[in-house]
């Protein structure tokens, strides 16, 4: 179904709203009589507009640029960041109004001098190369401070759809962490933003997972890129520059409308990067929810995991049990797509899960195994990392992720790939492990060319595992409705 943007009173599109979006929903259609979870997939894909009126100075941009004395060792990375800067600048259109902030434990300007935002023409790009030869390294790292000098920036233009770039090489060490959430709570809803974070060819990483994954999932769930090969990085800075040209729609929101017999359990994206959008839900009627889901462009596709837990009802009975929709601005006529359910006491009927649901779910148990394993290696837990690490591998194997795998070689030994068997390396340098931690928060998308061809997945019921401090034998926490990572098996997803 398309949401398809209304027309101006005077019969005129507005250009930033004129954007057809499609939704589409997938979920199995039966559900245990005693009640269970729904799994629903739903996926938000742009289209091209009959007519275009492309416009750009309904768009702005904000490049942060890591400056920070770390950034000179060795200086290729400096180098390497200016010239990527610069390509992102000349790939900027005529009309957008943008700034370059260096950014080290302050937050100053490197073009426009003063604090505001330039307008991009022939002149104001030369003037921003320019001024960026003057860019070197020194100080620290508060990144805090530069999301918030880019919101200042783009709060002078409260009618553009904002866009950020943040490259850096480092943590937030120049800067108390309770800072750091602050400032990203401060910039939620405002701009989104997409972090590049540079390491050495042998894949050493200063920065940190925990940290640029935190801004990402806030601000707009894009992935974050590890960046090893610095030669690759121009290129990539001016991909992402035409993507965030190319956005029309400032305020996306998923909406979901349930009945009386059911309650939202979460709300995630699930591609192109995980992230747990539940707590971000804004109240929209009686028994409706809003999900922001950020800006939008006839490019873009996103794909989300909603979780509903659907009360008991008599075999054969059939019922619309919810509805989603997607909203984009007040000028867009949403499409709602039902949720109907059937009740049934066939354990072959309701046990059979939906494909893109197994899917996502078994990447997202990858994500769980590396952060569960990785965060166990740390601790010194050797067995208990192990456990995790090659169910991570075992993973990555079954679905064909070979460069997840080798991500993962970095801190185990791979004795068995499909079995799962590792061996963690001894005296890890967390610094390797930084990589595997963002990179299995990217997903791959389903779809008619997706999955890649399966190899032996990993089966067999989970052994009994605790939580809320009970044993738990099912894929589901029977307390709380946690998902166990060895959930993967057929029939998984729902309780």
């Amino acid at each position: 179904m398309v949401v398809t943007p209304a027309a101006d009173p005077d019969g005129k599109r507005s250009p930033v709203n004129d954007l057809p979006l499609r939704l589409r929903v997938h979920h199995t259609e039966c559900v245990p009589a005693d009640g269970a979870v729904l799994d629903v997939v739903a996926t938000v894909r742009g289209e091209e507009p009959a007519h275009p009126d492309v416009r750009h100075d309904d768009l702005a941009e904000v490049i942060l640029l890591d400056s920070s004395g770390s950034m000179g060792a060795p200086q290729a990375k400096m180098r390497a960041a200016r010239q990527a800067t610069v390509a992102a600048v000349d790939a900027l259109p005529d009309g957008v109004a943008f700034a370059v902030v260096s950014g080290t434990a302050h937050a100053t300007m490197v073009y426009p001098g003063d604090r505001r935002l330039a307008v991009a023409d022939e002149s104001t790009r030369a003037a921003a190369r320019r001024a960026l030869r003057h860019v070197t390294p020194h100080g620290g790292t508060a990144i805090g401070t530069w999301l918030l000098l880019a919101r200042q920036l783009l709060a002078t233009r409260p009618d553009a759809i904002g866009h950020v770039i943040l490259l850096t090489d480092g943590r937030n060490e120049s800067q108390r962490p309770a800072d750091l959430r602050a400032a990203v709570d401060d910039c939620v809803g405002r701009f989104t933003v997409d972090c590049r974070a540079i390491g050495s060819a042998d894949g050493v990483h200063d920065w940190d997972a925990a940290e640029l994954l935190g801004i990402a999932e806030a601000l707009g769930a894009n992935p974050v890129v590890p960046v090893e090969d610095l030669t690759g990085l121009a290129d990539d800075f001016r991909a992402v520059l035409g993507r965030a040209m190319s956005r029309r729609v400032p305020d996306v929101r998923l909406r979901v409308r349930t009945t009386g017999l059911a309650r939202v359990r979460f709300v995630k994206q699930v591609h192109p990067a995980l992230a747990d959008l539940s707590g971000r839900g804004e109240p929209a009627g009686e028994l409706s929810t809003d999900y922001p889901v950020g800006a939008w462009s006839p490019h873009d596709q996103r794909d989300y995991h909603v979780a509903l837990e659907v009360d008991a009802m008599a075999p054969g009975a059939r019922r619309r049990v919810g509805w989603l929709s997607v909203h984009a601005g007040a000028d867009a006529a949403p499409v709602e797509v039902p949720l109907t359910v059937e009740w049934t006491e066939d354990a072959l009927r309701y046990s059979e899960i939906n494909e893109s649901v197994a899917y996502y779910t078994r990447q997202q148990d990858y994500a769980a195994a590396v952060q569960r394993g990785l965060s166990a290696a740390r601790a010194g837990r050797v067995p208990e990392a192990e456990e995790h690490l090659g169910r991570a591998v075992a993973l990555a194997h079954a679905t064909g992720r070979d460069d997840d795998v080798a991500l993962l070689a970095r801190v185990v030994d791979v004795l068995d790939a499909a079995g799962g068997r590792v061996r963690l390396k001894p005296d890890i340098d967390v610094r390797l492990t930084q990589s595997s931690l963002v990179v299995a928060h990217r997903t791959s998308r389903w779809g008619p060319q997706e999955p890649p061809a399966q190899r032996a997945a990993p089966t067999g019921p989970p052994a009994p595992w605790r939580h809320c401090d009970e044993e738990q034998t099912g894929a589901y926490c029977e307390g709380c409705g946690a998902h166990h990572l060895s959930a993967d098996r057929p029939g998984a997803g729902r309780s």
